[in-house]
């Protein structure tokens, strides 16, 4: 279902109309859906760690390096993130924040294989990995939006093209939020968003945006074994 189909499905209930386009319009409705269907596609990526945005990102080692480009559809870790090792069984440890980070730096303690950090759009890794160690992390993309040709993206531009995640999900977001906008009632859509939003991310398997502070077992001296 194209996000055109979303939008007429949301038409029909607001304003009792069938709409025929959308991003190639110039009415006032159909500007302020535009702006209301980014918000809605955006804020429903945050919400959840998505299996069908999620994607493995392996960084190629050569014993030498130890900063690497994020990938170019990066939108962030999912909230239960790991950098794995391929030869040691336990994974890298991520830093609290930069100054542990530059502590680090500072006074590296030798642990097995090391900690990670993400800034200036590159993950970071310390000690330097091994030739061919190749660590690997999943990710969130933030290609939300495919094309008519299957082409992902992050945003909708054009009438065809087709959201990632539940269309149903969008049309109803859809609804509130122009009501809220128009300053209308729209708590029992709302509501009716919010049942269907948790009946889809309970189906589904990622993780919930819900971040506990997880200790790497490294930090709790436990010997790693190499594979």
């Amino acid at each position: 279902m194209s996000v055109l189909d979303c939008f007429k499905q949301a038409s029909r209930r607001l304003l009792a109309q069938d709409q025929n386009s959308l991003f190639t319009g110039s009415d006032p409705f159909q500007i302020k859906m535009q702006t209301i269907i980014t918000e809605a596609a955006l804020d429903l990526a945050q919400h959840h760690d998505w299996m069908a945005l999620t994607k493995q990102c392996m960084l190629t080692t050569d014993g030498s390096t130890s900063d690497f480009d994020l990938p170019s559809d990066y939108g962030r870790m999912l909230v239960k993130a790991d950098v794995h090792s391929s030869i040691w069984s336990v994974n890298y440890q991520a830093v609290r924040d930069l100054d542990e980070w530059t502590q680090l730096q500072r006074f590296m303690p030798s642990t097995i294989p090391g900690y990670w950090v993400i800034y200036g759009g590159q993950m970071h890794l310390m000690p330097v990995p091994r030739v061919d160690e190749n660590p690997c992390f999943w990710y969130v993309s933030n290609n939300l939006v495919k094309d008519a040709d299957g082409t992902q993206k992050p945003l909708f531009t054009t009438d065809t093209d087709i959201f990632l995640l539940d269309e149903q999900l969008l049309t109803l977001a859809m609804i509130w939020r122009w009501k809220q906008a128009e300053g209308l009632d729209y708590q029992e859509d709302m509501q009716n968003y919010e049942i269907r939003l948790s009946q889809i991310a309970t189906k589904d398997h990622g993780s919930l945006p819900i971040r506990s502070n997880r200790r790497g077992i490294n930090r709790l001296g436990i010997w790693a074994i190499v594979r």
